[in-house]
């Protein structure tokens, strides 16, 4: 009788997980409209809050600036970055679509060039069509308007991103009122700093190694003489938050220009040999060193939540895949239930240093 009280207890919360896991990607399928601004004002209040700590180094007559003129030269020069990146996407891209028919008949020369050398005529022929049938400009085009639409969702993300940081000072206080079991308002307080500070270092150090790289990429790009480079450069710096295939697709795009735009191989292999090596160096050994074990997660597990938030909220889901799911494995740690889950998530199952301690986390700059 008890084994069968168990396992029906077992079903019971296997059905309810799965019936809440369904509900949870249902809502945010429905209103990622709405949940997408609000996650990219999220990370727009992370950047600011790690802009803040360099700019408090700057004194006025021997004294830090005010937090709130700190917070808000912040966000003007990282909104300023943001604007002029796009402006400077959209600009270049649309100069590729003007230059599209002079590459497209390089491609046509070098793949009727391989056919005769090689006698294959006909097959060369066939992928000449099969590239002719896709709509490449058509491609690029849509590109530029989904950019150029970001813009006119950055007054909406500034305004929630305003708005957290009003708010954050009084969230603690809420918790307190919320929750008002003694100890209980000052666990979920810690666990929040905690999920911050771990997000926080993740988004900072990602961000300095990817413009690292995005700067070397950049010198490679001009000593081969490659069109755009600024372009390819932005694009080396964004993609490098997407795991495993982000540093894949930012070597490509740019070796893969080489060859339209030159008609030879030898740029393409020098390009994609050069910033392959950026990133392997950088990845492999100089990342992992900076970050240390703050990350724990499994590759696989990394993989899996890219696939997931890609299907789910596209490219941005693709970008914030690792800080959410890390936000699942410091939460997921702190509770028995669902300690289990955490093990699964982590590289080597160690979630002891996710767990919240009795000292309290210093969260303010």
């Amino acid at each position: 009788m008890q084994e069968t009280r168990f396992t029906e207890s077992i079903l019971f919360k296997a059905l309810c997980a799965a019936l809440f896991t369904g509900i949870i990607i249902f809502l945010l399928i429905f209103f990622k409209e709405l949940l997408k601004p609000l996650a990219l004002g999220i990370l727009l209040w992370y950047f600011i809050k790690a802009f803040n700590g360099l700019i408090e180094k700057i004194k006025f007559r021997g004294k830090p600036l005010n937090i709130w003129l700190r917070r808000g030269i912040a966000l003007l020069i990282i909104i300023g970055v943001i604007e002029g990146s796009i402006r400077v996407l959209v600009a270049n891209i649309n100069q590729i679509i003007t230059n599209y028919p002079a590459y497209r008949a390089t491609l046509d020369t070098m793949i009727a060039s391989l056919g005769n050398s090689v006698g294959m005529e006909n097959l060369t022929n066939n992928i000449e069509t099969k590239i002719g049938e896709l709509d490449i400009e058509g491609f690029l085009k849509e590109m530029v308007t989904s950019t150029s639409s970001l813009v006119g969702n950055l007054f909406l993300v500034i305004v929630y991103t305003i708005f957290l940081l009003l708010e954050e000072n009084s969230f603690v206080k809420k918790m307190s009122m919320v929750f008002n079991a003694p100890g209980q308002a000052d666990k979920i307080s810690r666990l929040m700093n905690q999920i911050y500070h771990s997000t926080n270092k993740y988004m900072t150090v990602k961000a300095f190694v990817s413009l690292a790289i995005a700067v070397l990429g950049y010198i490679v790009l001009i000593i081969v003489g490659v069109d755009f480079a600024f372009l390819w450069a932005l694009l080396i710096f964004g993609l490098n938050f997407i795991p495993y295939v982000g540093s894949l697709i930012s070597t490509l795009l740019p070796a893969v220009f080489s060859v339209l735009q030159f008609g030879s191989l030898w740029p393409f292999a020098y390009v994609f040999g050069s910033i392959m090596m950026i990133h392997v160096i950088i990845g492999n050994y100089v990342e992992p060193k900076v970050m240390g074990k703050s990350l724990n997660l499994s590759p696989l597990v990394v993989l899996v939540a890219l696939s997931f938030w890609g299907a789910v909220w596209g490219l941005l889901g693709m970008l914030l895949s690792v800080p959410f799911t890390s936000i699942m494995l410091i939460t997921f740690a702190q509770f028995p239930s669902t300690r289990g889950i955490a093990i699964m998530l982590t590289e080597h199952g160690d979630i002891e240093g996710l767990q919240i301690k009795d000292e309290s986390i210093i969260t303010e700059n």
